[in-house]
C-alpha cells in the first residue's frame, strides 16, 4: 500500500512538473532601436525600445512624419518626400 501511495504522489509530481513547465511564459525581450532621418538639410533621431525591430519602424516612420510635417499643410510633393525619408530611415 505504501508503495501505491509512493508512487502515485511520485506521479502526479512529475505531471505537475511537466505541465507547469509548459505555463511559465516569457516576455519578449525589448531592445533598443536607433533610426534616423534627414531631410534637405535638417536631420532627425529617434531611438525607441520594442519587442521587434518592426514594431520600433512603424513607430518611428509616424513620428517623423509629425516631426516634419510639424501640424503644418504641406504640398504633395513636400508630403511624398517627407512619407518617402520617413520610410527609409538610416540605422
Amino acid at each position: 500500500m505504501k508503495k501505491l501511495i509512493l508512487a502515485s504522489v511520485l506521479a502526479l509530481t512529475t505531471l505537475f512538473a511537466s505541465i507547469s513547465h509548459g505555463w511559465s511564459e516569457t516576455a519578449p525581450q525589448k531592445k533598443s532601436y536607433s533610426f534616423k532621418f534627414k531631410l534637405k538639410t535638417e536631420s532627425f533621431e529617434y531611438t525607441r525600445t520594442a519587442a521587434s525591430y518592426d514594431e520600433a519602424y512603424e513607430d518611428a516612420a509616424q513620428v517623423c512624419f509629425k516631426h516634419f510635417k510639424a501640424g503644418r499643410h504641406v504640398s504633395e510633393d513636400e508630403g511624398l518626400d517627407i512619407i518617402d525619408v520617413c520610410a527609409n530611415p538610416r540605422i
